[in-house]
């Protein structure tokens, strides 16, 4: 007859999780740093959400699941209180994670946002940028408490995510990347942000040289020719644009050079 199950809350130290992950993950995937950074950040903010999921252990004590909590815990230098589940058989670990993640957007759902799709690749663009990533984010992942936190210190960007709903169709650039400049660029000038990106939208009154203008000329050729333009040039040309736009300057040509022998500095918005 095999064993029963047990149940046990244990508050787990560095120590601990650092001995379990030495003596007893034997047999797991291979572990995901960028997890264990991100659960790590939540654990030092004390953003770490208890939710029920389990450390699950094998009758030999073998780790089945929970190994990159186990090694956030052991990166943050923090205790955290778990149930541990123990004496399950090997072959639990083959249904263990078998369903899809909810993602941050599920999470937005929940909790009755609008346009949550859009909204939540809005506030992951957010905190890259107060991260001070500005044109890659392949080695980083924001947890869903990560994000959340931007949400509620950044309320605005729901605003920013209804003037993209009503605009994102009407010019060839990605909404992620609109609502991140109209964020930026909201906070600086509210008058001049919703009339840029009104402007930027319609193209109503505009004379040839005028930065939006040119931004739309811009984007219409870059979505239609054979080399598009990427979110990083893209997102450049819309702050060059703004930058101009505040300067009373017009504009020829927009440029940015994001790599290369002599790669350009991000603009940042003014």
């Amino acid at each position: 007859m095999s064993a029963e199950p047990t149940y046990e809350i244990v508050d787990i130290t560095p120590e601990l999780a650092a001995d379990w992950l030495d003596r007893y993950n034997t047999h797991n995937r291979n572990l995901r740093r960028r997890v264990v950074a991100a659960y790590a950040r939540d654990m030092e903010a004390n953003n770490w959400q208890q939710t029920g999921e389990s450390i699950k252990r094998a009758v030999d004590g073998t780790i089945l699941d929970g190994q990159h909590r186990l090694a956030a815990i052991a990166e943050a230098n923090v205790t955290v209180r778990m149930l541990v589940v123990g004496n399950l058989p090997m072959r639990a670990q083959e249904a263990v994670d078998g369903g899809p993640k909810r993602s941050f957007s599920d999470t937005l759902r929940l909790r009755g946002e609008k346009q949550y799709v859009l909204l939540a690749s809005l506030v992951r663009r957010a905190w890259f940028w107060n991260s001070g990533l500005r044109k890659s984010t392949g080695n980083y992942s924001p947890s869903i408490p990560e994000l959340l936190v931007v949400l509620e210190q950044h309320p605005e960007l729901r605003h920013s995510t209804e003037v993209v709903a009503r605009i994102k169709n009407s010019v060839p650039i990605p909404g992620s990347i609109l609502g991140l400049c109209h964020w930026l660029t909201y906070r600086i000038d509210p008058d001049d942000a919703e009339f840029f990106f009104a402007r930027l939208a319609d193209g109503v009154n505009l004379e040839a040289g005028h930065p939006v203008y040119v931004l739309r000329k811009a984007a219409i050729e870059g979505h239609t020719s054979k080399s598009r333009l990427t979110e990083v040039v893209a997102a450049a040309y819309v702050i060059k644009a703004w930058n101009a736009y505040r300067d009373g300057r017009t504009m020829g040509l927009l440029r940015y050079r994001p790599g290369g022998a002599n790669p350009e500095t991000f603009p940042e918005p003014r």
